[in-house]
């Protein structure tokens, strides 16, 4: 745990370098190949950063600033929402209902909006963890 923590920052960085790259690849590849990779790479970035925050979150050896619980409150909403929605797809729920798609069509939608916001806050998160040394001294 404390090596992955000592390297976190490295790994986001590489998960986001990596889906950068996917995109200068889209001109070599076929269409459906190059989604489903950006697709499957955006979603390695979610679990990248969401378990490292998430770590960090309940470690007494981080200090829980401001921040880092709006990212948790925030992330945990895009985590759960996504989890209910794929359960309501697998069990096809939702069926004959419009008001139940209306409300998932809304949190795909804001899902859409918090997913960069979210990597440039763990971004920021893991850079003041990191450069600041926001601590809390061992005792």
């Amino acid at each position: 745990m404390k090596a992955y923590l000592k390297y976190d920052s490295q790994f986001q960085s590489f998960t986001i370098a990596l889906f950068l790259l996917s995109f200068i690849l889209i001109k070599f590849f076929s269409d459906g190949i190059i989604s489903k990779l950006i697709i499957g790479e955006f979603f390695l970035i979610a679990i990248v950063q969401y378990t490292n925050n998430l770590i960090k979150f309940f470690s007494k050896i981080y200090i829980r600033t401001d921040l880092r619980y709006v990212y948790i409150f925030l992330s945990s909403y895009v985590v759960i929402g996504f989890i209910l929605w794929v359960l309501c797809s697998i069990f096809d729920v939702n069926k004959g209902s419009t008001s139940l798609k209306n409300i998932f069509e809304l949190m795909v939608i804001s899902w859409l909006i918090l997913s960069p916001i979210l990597i440039i806050q763990s971004l920021i998160i893991s850079y003041s963890d990191k450069n600041l040394n926001n601590e809390k001294p061992a005792i």
